[in-house]
């Protein structure tokens, strides 16, 4: 008995390391997630939570996406050949994920983006049509290098790519208030002096 437990107990402590391991560990955890957070960078928080509620938006206004945020050529398990090649690994993915998954996948790593949206025949199998996205990568080309903060890219990455697939995901309501009150004061300040001059000449 002390055996067989010993023996389980090694095999759950082995698990995660196995986990790891995977050919692709994305392809697992995008099955049902919307994002692959990369295993060994601590994203901020602040940045994580923008990204997921920004994919949630996204997903409501027409545009489904799934993102994986590759840090180091750890979270590409025996793809690691892939790292800092986004565009060919975001094909990649999508072509292992094409019997689960319909929706749009980005790839966000240190140097670039990769977009590819791959739809299996049937749901079954390999991509029935593949779309490269030219449209999405220029897109995408026009964007800064995302750096440490990958979710942060991210975010900013499904906001340009919803928006140029017609998804209105909205903003934050400041930056419109604070144009709109700028106008309005600059307007006011202009009809103010504008009336000035005219009782100056009248008088």
């Amino acid at each position: 008995m002390r055996l067989l437990a010993a023996l389980l107990a090694a095999a759950l402590l082995a698990a995660p390391a196995a986990a790891r391991a995977d050919g692709d560990p994305a392809s697992d955890v995008l099955i049902k997630d919307r994002v692959f957070f990369p295993y060994y960078e601590k994203l901020p928080k602040a940045s994580t939570q923008a990204l997921t509620a920004t994919i949630a938006k996204a997903k409501a206004a027409g545009y489904p996406v799934r993102v994986a945020l590759i840090a180091h050529v750890y979270d590409l398990g025996s793809a690691g050949l892939l790292y800092r090649k986004p565009q060919s690994y975001a094909q990649f993915l999508a072509q292992e994920l094409a019997q689960f998954n319909a929706d749009w996948l980005l790839v966000v790593m240190p140097n670039g983006y990769g977009i590819y949206h791959c739809v299996a025949k049937r749901g079954v199998g390999p991509c029935e049509s593949a779309l490269p996205a030219a449209a999405d990568k220029r897109r995408l080309a026009s964007l800064p290098a995302p750096g440490r903060d990958l979710a942060a890219a991210g975010d900013t990455a499904v906001r340009r790519l919803a928006e140029l697939h017609g998804a209105d995901l909205g903003g934050s309501p400041l930056v419109p208030i604070a144009v709109a009150a700028a106008v309005l004061l600059a307007a006011g300040g202009a009809a103010l002096a504008l009336l000035r001059r005219r009782r100056r000449a009248r008088a």
